[in-house]
């Protein structure tokens, strides 16, 4: 089937705090769309965390602990997420790996449901493969590199952000990024998060490899995507310091630096 005839479920949720594992969901976000057009309502639902919604949260979202009194728990919202499974749309979210998948199924476990997300299309994915040399690949910012429009006023609005998810999703697929096929987009993302991982393993942050002429280049900070042979040496070596700072990227800064990595005999 094609991606661009399928229909998509699109999911976001605004939160406590920034760990998915740990923090609790205080609105949930859904939209429903074929062929970048809207396919009913935009799902929308505040969610009682039980727990005080931190100041930083509330900076972030504009949700505050008064706001969701009364809204319903998560014991009662997973069984009426879990019914827009049953029609098998292909479910999206953008860092939803990272982020949204964990945050539901941690959510679940901790009230007694067995259910989890189905394997969604993410396309931060895409986007950190493909613009690994961009400043930011936030939602906002990736979609203005791919001319979605957001909500105006509606930036970190669980529902708005979900439905320019499915809009950023369809004109990726439109630009050739994304497979317009939904069985070849999933063994894609597959591969790509292969390569992610691989390549985090290698390298961290710090580094990464050119997707078009394989040169090694800066991964983080203001000099991102700068060439390895062009980098700032102050700015490497600040590098070097870092004790996160990966083995085969070390050697690749020392020797950019003219330094040979000294081996500790006694």
């Amino acid at each position: 089937m094609k991606l661009t005839h399928a229909l998509l479920l699109t999911l976001d949720a605004e939160t406590t705090g920034p760990k998915p594992l740990e923090d609790r969901i205080v609105e949930l976000g859904g939209a429903y769309l074929q062929a970048g057009e809207q396919i009913g309502p935009i799902l929308r639902t505040m969610v009682d965390p039980e727990k005080y919604i931190p100041a930083g949260a509330t900076a972030v979202h504009g949700i505050r602990t008064e706001d969701v009194d009364g809204a319903p728990k998560w014991a009662e919202v997973a069984p009426r997420l879990e019914q827009h499974f049953a029609a098998g749309p292909v479910v999206v979210g953008y860092n939803i790996f990272g982020f949204d998948k964990p945050l539901i199924d941690a959510e679940n476990a901790r009230v007694g449901v067995d259910w989890q997300v189905p394997e969604p299309l993410d396309p931060f994915l895409w986007a950190y493969w493909h613009d690994r040399g961009e400043s930011s690949r936030k939602l906002g910012p990736t979609c203005e590199r791919y001319g979605v429009e957001l909500p105006e006023n509606r930036a970190h609005t669980a529902d708005a952000d979900a439905y320019a998810t499915g809009l950023l999703l369809t004109k990726m697929v439109q630009e050739g990024v994304i497979p317009d096929d939904v069985e070849q987009a999933f063994r894609e993302q597959r591969l790509i998060q292969a390569h992610l991982k691989a390549e985090m393993a290698r390298f961290g942050r710090f580094l990464y490899v050119d997707r078009h002429d394989g040169a090694y280049k800066l991964g983080l900070g203001k000099h991102i995507g700068t060439p390895l042979d062009e980098a700032d040496e102050g700015y490497l070596r600040w590098m070097l310091g870092r004790p996160d700072l990966p083995p085969e990227a070390r050697t690749l800064l020392l020797q950019r630096l003219g330094q040979v990595e000294q081996v500790t005999l006694f």
